[in-house]
Protein backbone atom coordinates (compact mmCIF):
# COMPACT_ATOMS: atom_id res chain seq x y z
CA UNK A 1 0.00 0.00 0.00
CA UNK A 2 1.28 3.56 -1.03
CA UNK A 3 1.07 5.99 2.02
CA UNK A 4 1.73 9.82 0.81
CA UNK A 5 2.82 12.47 3.67
CA UNK A 6 3.13 16.32 3.45
CA UNK A 7 5.50 17.36 6.74
CA UNK A 8 4.73 20.96 7.56
CA UNK A 9 5.52 22.83 10.80
CA UNK A 10 3.16 23.90 13.38
CA UNK A 11 1.44 27.04 13.47
CA UNK A 12 1.57 27.23 17.36
CA UNK A 13 5.11 26.35 17.78
CA UNK A 14 7.01 26.88 14.53
CA UNK A 15 9.91 24.14 15.57
CA UNK A 16 7.57 21.41 15.82
CA UNK A 17 6.23 19.50 12.80
CA UNK A 18 3.03 18.21 11.91
CA UNK A 19 2.61 15.19 9.28
CA UNK A 20 -0.63 14.53 7.54
CA UNK A 21 -1.15 11.73 5.18
CA UNK A 22 -3.66 9.39 3.25
CA UNK A 23 -3.69 6.17 1.37
CA UNK A 24 -6.00 7.17 -1.16
CA UNK A 25 -6.50 10.88 -1.49
CA UNK A 26 -9.86 11.37 0.20
CA UNK A 27 -9.49 10.38 3.83
CA UNK A 28 -6.19 12.52 5.71
CA UNK A 29 -4.97 11.57 9.06
CA UNK A 30 -2.54 13.55 11.07
CA UNK A 31 -0.30 12.56 13.57
CA UNK A 32 3.11 13.94 15.42
CA UNK A 33 5.53 11.87 14.05
CA UNK A 34 6.49 8.78 11.54
CA UNK A 35 5.90 6.03 14.19
CA UNK A 36 2.17 6.90 14.24
CA UNK A 37 1.57 6.08 10.84
CA UNK A 38 -0.09 2.62 10.18
CA UNK A 39 2.22 1.16 7.65
CA UNK A 40 4.00 -2.52 7.73
CA UNK A 41 6.20 -4.46 6.22
CA UNK A 42 6.08 -4.18 2.24
CA UNK A 43 4.27 -0.52 2.28
CA UNK A 44 5.57 2.32 0.80
CA UNK A 45 5.90 6.01 2.42
CA UNK A 46 6.17 9.37 -0.22
CA UNK A 47 6.71 12.15 1.38
CA UNK A 48 7.69 15.79 0.19
CA UNK A 49 9.96 16.47 3.26
CA UNK A 50 12.43 14.72 5.44
CA UNK A 51 12.93 16.82 8.70
CA UNK A 52 15.95 15.65 10.97
CA UNK A 53 13.49 15.82 14.07
CA UNK A 54 11.73 13.15 12.49
CA UNK A 55 14.98 11.15 11.61
CA UNK A 56 14.22 8.31 14.55
CA UNK A 57 10.76 7.52 13.34
CA UNK A 58 11.61 7.23 9.62
CA UNK A 59 14.11 5.07 11.16
CA UNK A 60 11.64 3.01 12.72
CA UNK A 61 9.42 2.53 9.57
CA UNK A 62 12.42 1.19 8.01
CA UNK A 63 13.09 -1.30 10.84
CA UNK A 64 8.95 -2.15 10.15
CA UNK A 65 10.14 -3.27 7.16
CA UNK A 66 8.56 0.22 5.10
CA UNK A 67 9.86 1.55 1.90
CA UNK A 68 10.68 5.53 2.50
CA UNK A 69 11.13 7.78 -0.05
CA UNK A 70 10.87 12.09 -0.19
CA UNK A 71 10.58 14.67 -2.78
CA UNK A 72 14.12 14.96 -4.75
CA UNK A 73 13.19 18.76 -5.63
CA UNK A 74 10.50 20.63 -3.61
CA UNK A 75 10.27 22.86 -6.97
CA UNK A 76 8.29 19.75 -8.22
CA UNK A 77 5.75 19.94 -5.99
CA UNK A 78 4.99 23.72 -6.35
CA UNK A 79 5.16 23.13 -10.19
CA UNK A 80 2.56 20.31 -9.71
CA UNK A 81 0.50 22.09 -7.24
CA UNK A 82 -0.33 25.15 -9.82
CA UNK A 83 -1.06 22.66 -13.14
CA UNK A 84 -3.69 20.66 -11.32
CA UNK A 85 -4.88 24.28 -9.43
CA UNK A 86 -4.55 23.02 -5.72
CA UNK A 87 -4.55 25.33 -2.68
CA UNK A 88 -1.27 25.81 -0.73
CA UNK A 89 -2.28 23.30 2.27
CA UNK A 90 -1.30 19.81 3.92
CA UNK A 91 -4.19 18.10 1.63
CA UNK A 92 -3.25 20.17 -1.66
CA UNK A 93 0.31 19.03 -1.24
CA UNK A 94 -0.24 15.54 -0.91
CA UNK A 95 -3.01 15.39 -3.82
CA UNK A 96 0.25 16.99 -5.69
CA UNK A 97 2.60 14.29 -4.29
CA UNK A 98 0.21 11.36 -5.38
CA UNK A 99 0.78 13.50 -9.33
CA UNK A 100 4.09 13.54 -9.30
CA UNK A 101 6.13 10.63 -10.92
CA UNK A 102 7.60 7.98 -8.44
CA UNK A 103 11.42 8.53 -10.35
CA UNK A 104 11.46 12.22 -8.45
CA UNK A 105 11.41 10.43 -5.21
CA UNK A 106 14.70 9.27 -3.53
CA UNK A 107 14.58 5.86 -1.45
CA UNK A 108 16.30 6.58 2.01
CA UNK A 109 18.62 3.55 3.89
CA UNK A 110 18.66 3.31 7.43
CA UNK A 111 22.74 4.68 7.34
CA UNK A 112 21.74 7.53 4.78
CA UNK A 113 19.81 9.03 7.57
CA UNK A 114 22.51 8.55 10.44
CA UNK A 115 24.50 9.34 8.33
CA UNK A 116 22.80 12.75 7.15
CA UNK A 117 21.77 13.66 10.75
CA UNK A 118 26.31 13.16 11.87
CA UNK A 119 27.15 15.51 8.96
CA UNK A 120 24.42 17.99 10.40
CA UNK A 121 25.72 18.26 13.71
CA UNK A 122 29.21 18.31 12.20
CA UNK A 123 28.46 21.56 9.97
CA UNK A 124 26.67 23.36 13.23
CA UNK A 125 28.96 22.91 15.57
CA UNK A 126 31.82 23.37 12.58
CA UNK A 127 29.94 26.79 12.51
CA UNK A 128 29.33 27.89 15.77
CA UNK A 129 33.47 26.57 16.49
CA UNK A 130 34.13 29.49 13.69
CA UNK A 131 32.12 32.34 15.24
CA UNK A 132 33.51 32.06 18.56
CA UNK A 133 37.46 31.88 17.18
CA UNK A 134 36.23 35.10 15.22
CA UNK A 135 35.28 36.51 18.63
CA UNK A 136 38.15 35.18 20.47
CA UNK A 137 40.19 36.94 17.85
CA UNK A 138 38.62 40.35 18.63
CA UNK A 139 38.76 39.87 22.26
CA UNK A 140 41.06 41.52 24.76
CA UNK A 141 43.74 38.74 26.81
CA UNK A 142 41.39 38.98 29.72
CA UNK A 143 38.78 38.57 27.69
CA UNK A 144 40.26 35.36 25.85
CA UNK A 145 40.67 33.59 28.81
CA UNK A 146 36.50 33.33 29.63
CA UNK A 147 36.24 32.16 26.04
CA UNK A 148 38.76 29.57 25.55
CA UNK A 149 36.71 26.82 27.79
CA UNK A 150 34.10 26.93 24.95
CA UNK A 151 36.42 26.89 22.19
CA UNK A 152 38.34 23.73 23.58
CA UNK A 153 35.03 21.99 24.95
CA UNK A 154 33.52 22.36 20.75
CA UNK A 155 37.19 21.08 19.32
CA UNK A 156 36.93 17.81 21.63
Amino acid sequence: MKFYADVHRTKKNSERFRITYTTDGTTFRHVDGFGEIPAGPGDRLFMDTLPVQHTDGAIELLRRGVEVYYLKRLTLLKKARGELKLPKSARGDIKALMSIEERWFRRVTEDFLVLRRMILAYRSLSKTHQQLLNKYRALSEAERVMLKPATSSIEK
